[in-house]
């Protein structure tokens, strides 16, 4: 399983509906939304990792973990 390059958690690519990968952390969560429906999902990594500031988009990280 690929890992954050700056925090080494485990994480996933999920391509968004406009087609671009976004991290995120390998385990599901579950949430209530605002009118209380409940969704499981995954978190995009970048709300969670205590190293977010050092990734920008366009840096060398891509998907998969590898670099550019």
């Amino acid at each position: 399983m690929p890992k954050c390059k700056g925090c080494q958690a485990e994480i996933i690519w999920i391509k968004t509906v406009n087609g671009k990968n976004m991290p995120c952390n390998a385990e599901k969560t579950t949430i209530v939304t605002e009118s209380g429906e409940t969704v499981v999902g995954h978190i995009p990594h970048w709300s969670t990792c205590p190293q977010f500031k050092n990734f920008k988009r366009g840096s060398d990280l891509v998907p998969g973990g590898e670099t550019k």
